[in-house]
């Protein structure tokens, strides 16, 4: 607030020093107050606890003698004659003598069927029997009972004994008011207070009670009992309460409130209390006085401190403190003189590492974004045009699965100096994250700026030797070009554009891509694609289609090629040219891999128990092959299914191969090894030589259909067919040819020898069922048209 006085230095630590002291007071008396609380607490439960045991037990107690007391007078041979011979003059005089003996306030002589014969009780004779019915029936099961029943609104503690001649001839009832003097008893005995109510419905009203006037008519004013233990007011006095019924035999209209007084539980420590408070008011004294004389020794040094703080923050360094004596103080003050010589460097430091990249020391995204912006007003000024080269590492996150994250820190570092050298000094060089770079060349035009490209791409693909392991590791870059302002007029906009074309190289293998304006759509597509990708399996958009392979030997289907098919909700079926590659460069192409060898396995596990015999095939991507769980993933599968490991082919391709020889053959050798056959797909379009074909662990070769669609239209083809099959053979591989769709290319393929065909001659990729249907038809064609030299199975 402006114009507030501001508390000094000294004033604010004996404020300080006094507010912790007071609040470790006030935290000591509330942490004692709170145990003290819940001391009393457990306490008066249990001492309630102790004190509903012992209020039964006096009712056990109180029944046994009035029971032994009423069997005198049952086992009297005058008075049983007398009930026998129905002399109720005799039976009333009998009760009533008795009855002042042992000092009952009710006497009654009861039928067998519990109605009142006799007794000493004006009241209404059906109503107290049907008070006693359920302390009769507890006695005509038991002999005899004892209990509390209410008779003329009245609650007494009886006992009912029979009366045998020698047959039971009736029962006698006799008991005492039950009422103050066993509240009283119980007080003197527990020293909990008692009070006896009597519930009607839902009312009730207070009969008897050892409390104190105030508290008993505060109590008999209460709308309802509590019927679970709780603490309550009863006239300015704290009770903790509970319910018992006054029968332990039974429940009735008769209840108990059993009460034990807190304030008096509570004496003892409100003087304790009394006594920390006079401790802490002392100690709280005593603390004012040490801190006003710590607070004017502390505040002189401390000024000077503070001034020397504003200095520095205002940017002068120059100026040191002195220092004098040797306490903390000139220690202190010695600290901010170091701390003044290296701010300015630790400035510098900071702001360097703000903008640049830690592990290549280049400049990071924020500080590109903020010079392009810089470069491209300039260049809105000279008319002058400037380029965007969006650079990403093929294969990276391969490079980290396989070899670790390390390792693919030193292979950056690598990459991060070669772009350097690569660059002119006038160009900026960044690192935006992860395996993607930014060049920056201003003054160009789109020829110049794709030679540049060029020579980033060539200068990459020479390989690097990390020193972490001596291990040499080729690699590859994607770069996407966008010129300013051709492409784009604001810095956003042209870095995604540049990232766009960069996407659109990596799919296409070109290297180079050059962004074409319309592409942002075809963009977001990819993009929505790629998000809905994670979800398709699940939601079961994902179909796997069947193509047979044939045997030209037996005409008989050998293998069903299992194919992806995705059938998304917005965009209906999507070729898998265009999801697979989406799959693989955001990581799940190992899961539809998973998902295609599984629910392939399955099929054919299930057609061979409806016995059709066949085996399968499925294509690997370049990145299954480099993953080294693939050879156990399989194993695991085919055990699963109860498939032969013989009877499943994988596809690859030349290409695939060549990317990582070594990792490549490594799981080639271990999937042979688990007997699973190897197929080389799409033969006779990569870039692999005989040699190195001879020496992957392959069993077939699977020419590309390029050459086998026109194969009875164009010899050209009909001869590098001829050498692919020749080839296959020399080196004892099977050969098949795939894209078979005229009846003139079979027939060539028949007299080139060649083991099997795949194509729409035979069968398009279909369901599961629909390729069931057809290998039976196929079967019952085959059979039917077989010559009978030939064999038919």
């Amino acid at each position: 607030m402006a114009g507030a006085a501001r508390l000094s230095f000294g004033a604010k630590i004996v404020i300080a020093l006094v507010a912790i002291l007071l609040l470790m007071q006030a935290a000591t008396l509330l942490i004692v107050d709170v145990a003290v609380d819940r001391n009393i607490s457990r306490q008066l439960s249990t001492r309630l606890d102790v004190g509903d045991r012992i209020w039964h037990q006096l009712q056990v107690d109180r029944g046994n003698e009035l029971k032994q007391a009423v069997s005198t007078l049952a086992l009297d041979f005058a008075f049983r004659e007398a009930v026998a011979t129905g002399d109720a003059a005799t039976v009333l005089s009998a009760l009533a003598n008795h009855g002042r003996r042992i000092g009952a306030d009710a006497s009654l002589l009861l039928a067998g069927d519990g109605s009142v014969l006799a007794g000493t009780l004006d009241g209404d004779q059906d109503a107290q029997s049907k008070a006693l019915a359920p302390l009769l029936a507890e006695a005509s099961t038991q002999g005899s009972s004892a209990g509390v029943a209410v008779l003329d609104d009245a609650p007494y503690s009886l006992a009912i004994v029979p009366v045998m001649a020698p047959q039971r001839i009736g029962w006698v009832a006799m008991g005492k008011r039950f009422g103050s003097q066993a509240t009283r008893d119980y007080r003197a005995l527990t020293g909990l207070d008692a009070a006896i109510v009597v519930a009607n419905g839902t009312r009730w009203r207070l009969v008897a009670t050892s409390l104190a006037e105030p508290q008993a008519q505060a109590l008999a004013a209460l709308a309802g009992l509590p019927r679970e233990p709780r603490t309550m007011a009863l006239a300015s006095r704290n009770f903790h309460v509970d319910m018992t019924t006054a029968d332990p035999a039974r429940a009735g209209a008769v209840d108990v409130v059993l009460l034990a007084d807190v304030d008096e539980a509570m004496q003892p420590y409100r003087r304790l209390e009394q006594q920390i408070l006079l401790l802490a008011t002392l100690a709280a004294a005593l603390a004012l006085l040490v801190s006003v004389l710590v607070g004017r020794s502390v505040t002189r040094p401390v000024a000077r401190l503070a001034a020397a703080a504003r200095r520095i923050e205002s940017g002068d360094y120059a100026e040191p403190l002195p220092v004098a004596g040797n306490d903390e103080f000139s220690d202190l003050a010695g600290a901010f003189n170091r701390m003044q010589d290296g701010i300015a460097e630790r400035e510098i430091r900071i702001r360097h590492q703000a903008q640049h990249d830690n592990l290549t020391g280049l400049p990071n995204r924020m500080h590109a974004l903020a010079q392009l912006e810089h470069v491209l007003g300039r260049s809105d000024a000279e008319r002058r045009q400037c380029a965007v080269l969006m650079i990403d590492l093929d294969r990276f996150k391969e490079i980290n699965d396989t070899l670790g994250h390390a390792f693919g820190d030193s292979v950056l570092e690598q990459v991060g100096q070669r772009l350097r050298n690569a660059i002119r000094s006038d160009d900026l060089l960044a690192r935006l994250g992860g395996d993607e770079f930014l060049v920056l060349i201003e003054s160009t035009d789109e020829a110049k700026a794709r030679e540049r490209a060029w020579a980033i791409v060539k200068t990459l693909e020479e390989p690097l030797v990390v020193s972490q392991r001596q291990a040499q590791v080729s690699i590859s870059a994607s770069i996407g070009l966008a010129l300013y302002p051709a492409h784009a007029d604001s810095a956003d906009a042209l870095l995604r554009r540049a990232d766009i074309a960069m996407y659109e190289a990596k799919q296409s293998h070109q290297r180079v891509a050059v962004y074409q304006v319309g592409h942002d759509e075809s963009h977001l597509r990819q993009v929505r694609l790629i998000g809905d990708l994670r979800r398709a399996r699940e939601r079961g958009e994902f179909q796997v289609v069947y193509q047979p392979k044939v045997d030209l030997r037996t005409q008989r289907p050998a293998h069903a090629e299992a194919l992806l098919r995705w059938h998304h909700p917005e965009f209906g079926p999507v070729p898998p040219d265009e999801f697979i590659p989406l799959a693989e460069h955001c990581g799940l192409i190992h899961e539809i891999t998973d998902f295609v060898l599984g629910t392939g396995l399955a099929q054919v596990a299930a057609w061979r128990n409806d016995g059709m015999a066949i085996g399968l095939a499925v294509n690997l991507s370049p990145m299954d092959l480099l993953d080294a769980r693939l050879p156990n993933t399989v194993s695991g599968l085919l055990e699963t299914h109860g498939i032969a490991a013989e009877e499943l082919v994988l596809e690859i391709t030349e290409g695939m191969v060549m990317r990582d020889v070594q990792a490549a053959l490594a799981t080639m050798h271990a999937l042979r090894a688990l007997g699973v056959r190897l197929s080389i797909d799409d033969f006779g379009t990569g870039h692999s030589s005989l040699a190195q074909l001879r020496s992957l662990p392959v069993d077939e070769i699977k020419i590309d259909k390029s050459f086998v669609m026109r194969l009875d239209s164009h010899p050209d083809d009909t001869v590098i067919v001829r050498s692919a099959i020749e080839i296959g053979h020399n080196m004892g591989l099977v050969v098949i040819a795939e894209g078979v769709e005229q009846q003139g290319s079979l027939d060539i393929l028949r007299e080139l020898h060649c083991d099997m065909v795949q194509g729409y001659l035979f069968s398009k990729p279909v369901p599961a069922q629909d390729f069931r249907q057809w290998h039976a038809a196929y079967e019952a064609d085959r059979l039917s048209s077989s010559r009978p030299d030939e064999p038919a199975a």
